[in-house]
């Protein structure tokens, strides 16, 4: 399923994390650098997770 990216990527260990959004409207907290994939409820929460991910 094609994803778009919804908000700003930061570098955080050696890759990109971001929030995704997919056709369906699902969001997604998504960093290539710990390989992880977070759904999220709506954008506020999706975007308090990336920050809490990125500031650890």
């Amino acid at each position: 399923m094609k994803r778009e990216i919804v908000s700003k990527q930061y570098q955080h260990k050696g890759g990109f994390a971001r929030v995704e959004q997919d056709n369906g409207g699902h969001l997604l907290v998504h960093c290539s650098g710990c390989r992880i994939e977070d759904y999220a409820a709506g954008m506020a929460p999706a975007l308090a997770k990336l920050v809490a991910h990125v500031e650890k």
